[in-house]
């Protein structure tokens, strides 16, 4: 009897050391589970992306259903304007003179290499670089967007105007262009946050600080 009660204790006492080890792993239903950060993180990212994509190309659509062929729309006089054209080129139509082909697949190339290097800059974020994933992610669906009318059709739908009467006029654009400036301001704005936390954590005798 007394070496079954020692045997009982000997195999509890191992179960929870064991599950007290495997708890740094995230196993036996308590402790960290570093994998939960790292799935919510990609979905985030496929969250972002695609809504980000799905809305992009339904604006297209929409787009080149009830704007193609038509005179331009207006929505806020002197501001706001919806119009249809395509763009061969880049931001501002850069790259526009270059023949079909050769545009064609350097801006493919160009665009599926700038998400290439978006999602290994995701991938290497930090966990607590929350702001700078969420500009990834913006960046990331507006580079597919566009990137899907690349390969469709060798050319990008724009349809948004925006200009102030004849002082300021800004290039025609779309939901993907909107998406990409949001991840760079956000980038932008991360950069800062960074700046400040790194001068707010330096001694003031390094700051120069009286």
């Amino acid at each position: 009897m007394c070496h079954a009660v020692l045997r009982v204790k000997r195999n509890l006492y191992h179960n929870v050391f064991r599950c007290r080890a495997r708890a740094h792993a995230g196993l036996c239903g308590y402790g960290p589970r570093p994998m939960d950060g790292a799935r919510g993180r990609y979905f985030f990212l496929a969250a972002v992306v695609g809504a980000g994509v799905v809305l992009d190309q339904l604006t297209k659509q929409l787009a080149e259903a009830y704007l193609r062929g038509r005179a331009m729309v207006t929505v806020v006089e002197g501001f706001f304007e919806l119009r249809y054209t395509r763009n061969p080129g880049a931001f501002f139509s850069l790259g526009a003179d270059l023949t079909p082909m050769v545009r064609r697949g350097f801006f493919v190339l160009a665009s599926a290499a700038a998400v290439g290097l978006i999602v290994r800059l995701y991938a290497r974020s930090e966990p607590r670089q929350r702001l700078f994933r969420a500009a990834l992610a913006l960046l990331c669906a507006g580079a597919l967007g566009n990137l899907v009318d690349r390969v469709l059709f060798g050319e990008v739908i724009d349809f948004v105007h925006l200009h102030y009467r004849d002082v300021f006029d800004w290039a025609t654009f779309n939901v993907a262009d909107v998406l990409i400036a949001a991840g760079l301001g956000l980038m932008v704005a991360d950069l800062f946050r960074r700046n400040g936390d790194a001068t707010i954590g330096t001694p003031a005798a390094e700051r120069g600080s009286p």
